[in-house]
């Protein structure tokens, strides 16, 4: 099997880079070299130049940044897959009650025709047979998109998301929304936590508590408003918080939506979507992994885990020791993956993907990836599913299946 190693350090450039006119990193980005070997990158370079990157939404073609000197053998398995309610459905966070019942808490666009009211508005459902139906049974007093959703050991529920309502007078860029449900999702009360970045997902501690990982102050932001390192925020009742910094061996500040798991050896991981140094847009845009041995409070140099444009990373610890990294492709095939670690997240099997579905477009991801009683993994994610069916086009799906 051949596997990737995580062995070479990230390339930094000077963050005053990232600052350039857009244009400008546009129309250079596709010079970075695609390929494992010289002739493979003067292969790609003839296949990828011409593009006019301001043309695609976010600069994603669907070729973006990827090397397409290589075939791909699939293997299929059967696996079982449902829908999450209507249509207009989107991004979802998915979580387990102690009880087993799942919770998903999912986003749906109201499509208001007034600018002002259009919104992000978050719905929870629950399924009492490990996935296989749901019942929506409220909407939030949320309005989010791209929630997190963790249940404490009590049963408390605790949900983060990004602010819904990008208009005027919105302030996205100060504060994230949170809530809290003590009834399994029925009824929820809603505050506020300052800063911009909201977590992938958050760690429940065995004692009740919870606590999660994020960019410290503001990331994806202009240069000087960010930092190169990360804040660990934690609460007793999901309610409460107590902040702390992570230093991080590395000089830059532009990550976000961090994905952060401890392992059953007390190591911490933590996965950070990352904009590519000396690139513009949402296609030239990658993970890294940093670790932590000491709580959080420092965390290694890190290193890239997946391909351009490919994010959404969410990392679980299955219960034979191998780690999974769930992720979103904003590459052409459009879609939800898997990729697979038998060493501790130090070697990742980048060549053989797990296709977990596919979408019609460049909308599609937020994969979450629990392990069930039963061994089985159940993913939630989203797609376009009705590409030319406006203006629902998107849903929400679950799909459970298993590794080899």
């Amino acid at each position: 099997m051949n596997r990737v190693t995580l062995s070479w350090p990230v390339t930094l450039l000077p963050l005053t880079l990232v600052t350039l006119p857009m244009y400008a990193l546009l129309a250079a980005q596709e010079t970075l070299p695609v390929g494992r070997t010289p002739a493979d990158q003067a292969r790609n370079a003839a296949l990828l130049e011409g593009y006019d990157y301001t043309k695609y939404p976010s600069g994603i073609t669907g070729y973006t940044g990827q090397d397409r000197q290589q075939v791909v053998f699939e293997r299929r398995a059967p696996a079982m897959r449902v829908r999450v309610g209507e249509r207009g459905n989107y991004k979802a966070g998915l979580t387990q009650l102690p009880d087993g019942k799942l919770v998903l808490a999912t986003c749906r666009n109201n499509q208001d025709a007034d600018p002002t009211k259009n919104r992000f508005l978050i719905h929870v459902y629950e399924s009492a047979d490990q996935g296989l139906s749901w019942a929506e049974i409220n909407q939030t007093p949320l309005f989010g998109k791209e929630p997190s959703l963790t249940a404490l050991s009590n049963g408390t529920l605790v949900m983060a998301a990004q602010k819904g309502y990008f208009g005027p007078g919105t302030k996205y860029k100060e504060a994230i929304n949170m809530a809290r449900s003590r009834d399994g999702g029925k009824t929820w009360e809603r505050y506020e936590l300052a800063g911009a970045d909201y977590p992938r997902n958050m760690i429940a501690d065995p004692e009740g508590g919870v606590f999660f990982v994020r960019a410290w102050k503001s990331a994806w932001t202009s240069a000087g408003e960010g930092s190169p390192h990360l804040q660990l925020c934690r609460s007793q009742d999901g309610k409460t918080w107590q902040f702390s910094e992570g230093r991080v061996d590395w000089d830059y500040a532009a990550f976000g939506e961090v994905s952060a798991i401890r392992l059953r050896d007390g190591r911490l991981l933590a996965a950070l979507r990352r904009q590519i140094p000396q690139t513009a847009g949402e296609g030239f845009e990658d993970t890294v992994l940093t670790t932590s041995s000491d709580g959080g409070q420092h965390w290694s140099q890190p290193q890239v885990i997946v391909n351009t444009a490919e994010v959404h990373v969410y990392l679980t610890e299955l219960e034979d020791d191998r780690l999974l990294a769930t992720y979103s492709t904003y590459h052409l095939p459009y879609g939800a993956y898997a990729i697979v670690s038998h060493d501790g997240g130090k070697t990742w099997d980048r060549d053989h993907p797990i296709r977990l579905a596919a979408s019609a477009d460049l909308y599609v991801g937020w994969p979450v990836t629990l392990q069930l009683p039963d061994r089985s993994l159940i993913t939630s994610y989203a797609l376009t599913a009705y590409l030319n069916q406006p203006p629902d086009k998107t849903a929400t799906e679950v799909v459970r299946w298993r590794l080899p």
